[in-house]
């Protein structure tokens, strides 16, 4: 890069298009028909471009208004310097001269006159002369340019805190994504924020006092301390056991200006979480071979002994410590020994995806708090939110359902809950299930949403005796339960013990992963003959017919030799790329991975069939943006019906597959007339006769 060029920040087209707000190609395509698009100042494999020109462009040709992109300029183009130097050294230097510029009355850095650097490293020695903050960093700078870049960053962002959070917003510019892997969700960042209650927890005690016993760059830790409204006061500590992550967060805690002794970085949360009014933290993310749900259930343990009366702690943990424990083995015990306790108030299973750098780890949420006079100590609060998205309207929900729990006043008889319930300790600490709810419709659905259900049920059975009065009205009997309880449930992980003592309700089998060259469309009855029909994720999301795909026999016995084919009845599942369920009514088809077969035994015939096994099946369903099932299938838990309420559902669902068997034939044959028709008289090969000379 010439010495002209350093003065100019440097963009590329990818950060043209995100200035521009536009797409990456659309930016290609300015360059291709305007001849006026500015001219790359350096074109190797990755052109850059003079921002000025490219900002000066845009304006001109009405693409955007200066003053809204002229003050974010400069981070579209701070990503050039991690080619220079590494990304860790690079967001060390920014935000050490940012908390020095804010440390030193907000002054410039870099007044244009020579001796730059030793003015920089003699103010950083006053300000900092035990090197707490940000000393090293000062006297290690390499970059002649950088004082200048955070001037214009500072005063783009109007002040030092302002310019501090534009460089941690975009530290995965900066290649700096090892500061990102735990950044969570907005939306879960934001029911953190909610359960923790610091403005009430601050007017009560005139203070929250907030610690973050995992607090990393200090995303969460800010976000609850930025809560509170701006008369009220924090004390915030942050435990960071990496030195470099530690040193960051204190700058990043000095340019907050809090008041004086506001806040404090320690590497080990040891003796502050007894002053604490407000516990959150998140554990460090390990790979499932490495975690221990004991551990993890024993650091929630030691928080809640140290929990003083009317502190809230609430803890982000995987979802292995929420999963089904055996109550005699360690992890077990310890977790009912926690729940035992009293301390934890609520336990809320969250959907999939809310740790973006890690979509596959699921989460839970645990919310402790110690009130010795609440007549509900026997309870606990229970709450499953895997199965939706965290919009607005289901944090709120679990926020009330959380927070007006215990509270002085509180009349569980009164207050309906949205999401959460209302779970008797006894039940739950000896159990090896998992810790989710067992739902029950509150008293207003009984008198309501229930009876609405079975209005609308006889409302569409006479929309179907209206529609085709030609078949029997069909009679789904639905009514609501007298007294109605959860029914006796198992999981699948369950159901499909015991295989070798035969003692088993079903047994799952893998698919085969069939290769493509051998799968061909169906050629006819000749091919049919010959060769098998292929069953996987397309047949089972719908997305084609069962039997449109075939494998000649003899070159699939050739090639898998030992695999299985399935028998009829046999239920194929499929979670990729989402849930889906179908029932093989025919058998004998080749199961596709990742399709695999779901077959009742002779067991499993007492407490399903087929086509019930499938409906239950059907309800397991996925979070959007998440990558994986909110549950492993092992998980699922389903409903074990009583031998009376079997029949009568599964002659419901035969009904029911049969009256769409023959509307899904009706309108595809009206779909097929259509073309057949709107073709014929489109190239004139056809023609409609007099309706009178029908025979």
């Amino acid at each position: 890069m010439t010495a002209s060029h350093d003065a100019a920040p440097l963009m590329s087209m990818t950060e043209i298009a995100e200035l521009a707000g536009v797409q990456r190609p659309v930016v290609s395509n300015w360059r291709r028909r305007h001849k006026s698009f500015p001219e790359p100042v350096e074109d190797q494999a990755r052109p850059l471009f003079d921002s000025r020109q490219i900002l000066d462009w845009l304006v001109d040709t009405r693409r955007v208004e200066r003053s809204k992109v002229e003050g974010d300029l400069r981070l579209y183009t701070l990503g050039r310097l991690s080619d220079q130097m590494p990304p860790r050294t690079l967001v060390a230097s920014l935000t050490a001269l940012i908390c020095l510029r804010h440390l030193t009355g907000d002054d410039p850095l870099d007044d244009g006159t020579p001796g730059l650097t030793l003015r920089l490293r003699e103010r950083a020695r006053d300000v900092d002369p035990e090197d707490r903050l940000l000393l090293s960093e000062v006297m290690d700078l390499q970059v002649r340019r950088l004082p200048g870049i955070v001037d214009e960053l500072v005063e783009a962002a109007w002040g030092t805190w302002g310019a501090f959070e534009r460089v941690m917003e975009v530290r995965d510019r900066l290649s700096a994504s090892e500061l990102s892997v735990d950044r969570l969700d907005p939306a879960l960042v934001r029911l953190v924020c909610r359960l923790t209650d610091a403005i009430q927890q601050a007017d009560r005690d005139g203070t929250a006092r907030i610690i973050d016993f995992n607090a990393g760059p200090g995303d969460l830790l800010l976000a609850v301390a930025d809560a509170l409204r701006d008369d009220q006061e924090a004390q915030v500590t942050a435990c960071c056991p990496d030195p470099y992550v530690a040193r960051l967060i204190r700058r990043r805690l000095t340019v907050r200006d809090l008041q004086e002794d506001g806040f404090d970085v320690r590497s080990d949360p040891a003796g502050a979480l007894e002053g604490a009014n407000v516990i959150i933290g998140q554990y460090p993310y390990r790979p499932g071979e490495d975690r221990s749900p004991g551990e993890m259930i024993e650091t929630l343990n030691d928080i809640s002994l140290r929990l003083v009366p009317g502190a809230t702690a609430v803890i982000l943990a995987p979802v292995d410590t929420i999963g089904g424990l055996d109550p005699a083995d360690e992890a077990g015990m310890i977790r009912s020994e926690l729940l035992a306790s009293g301390a934890v108030k609520a336990v809320i299973r969250l959907p999939g995806g809310l740790v973006p750098y890690r979509p596959g780890y699921e989460v839970a949420l645990w919310v402790l708090g110690i009130d010795y006079d609440s007549p509900l100590r026997g309870r606990v609060l229970l709450a499953d939110v895997s199965d939706r998205e965290l919009t607005a309207d289901v944090i709120e929900g679990l926020a009330m359902d959380v927070l007006t729990w215990r509270q002085e006043g509180f009349d569980p008889d009164a207050h309906s809950r949205t999401y959460a319930v209302s779970t008797l300790i006894r039940d739950v600490v000896r159990s090896p299930l998992p810790l989710t709810p067992r739902y029950l419709p509150a008293e207003h659905e009984f008198a309501t949403e229930i009876p609405e259900r079975v209005a609308r049920a006889l409302e569409l059975e006479r929309v179907l005796r209206e529609t085709r009065p030609d078949r029997p009205a069909l009679h789904s009997d639905l009514a609501t339960r007298r007294n109605p309880t959860p029914p006796r449930t198992a999981t699948i992980g369950q159901l499909v013990q015991g295989a070798r003592n035969r003692t088993n309700r079903l047994s799952l089998r893998k698919g085969t992963r069939v290769s493509s060259a051998l799968i061909g469309p169906d050629d006819g009855p000749a091919s049919r003959a010959s060769s098998y029909t292929v069953i996987g994720s397309p047949e089972v999301l719908g997305r084609s017919t069962v039997g449109s795909r075939r494998v000649d026999r003899i070159a699939f016995e050739s090639a898998y030799p030992n695999a299985q084919r399935s028998l009829p009845g046999d239920v194929i599942i499929t979670d990729a790329p989402e849930p889906a369920v179908l029932v093989d009514h025919d058998g004998y088809a080749v199961i596709e991975f990742p399709a695999r077969i779901l077959r009742l035994t002779e067991r499993g015939k007492e407490q399903f069939t087929p086509r019930v096994l499938a409906a239950l099946l059907a309800r397991s369903g996925r979070v959007d943006g998440a990558v994986r099932p909110v549950q492993r299938l092992e998980e699922v838990r389903l409903p074990l019906l009583g031998a009376d309420e079997l029949a009568r559902f599964d002659r419901l669902l035969r009904e029911l597959d049969e009256r769409h068997r023959l509307a899904r034939k009706e309108i595809d044959a009206l779909d097929e007339l259509r073309r057949i028709a709107t073709s014929g008289l489109s190239d004139g090969t056809l023609t409609l006769a007099d309706p009178g000379r029908r025979s």
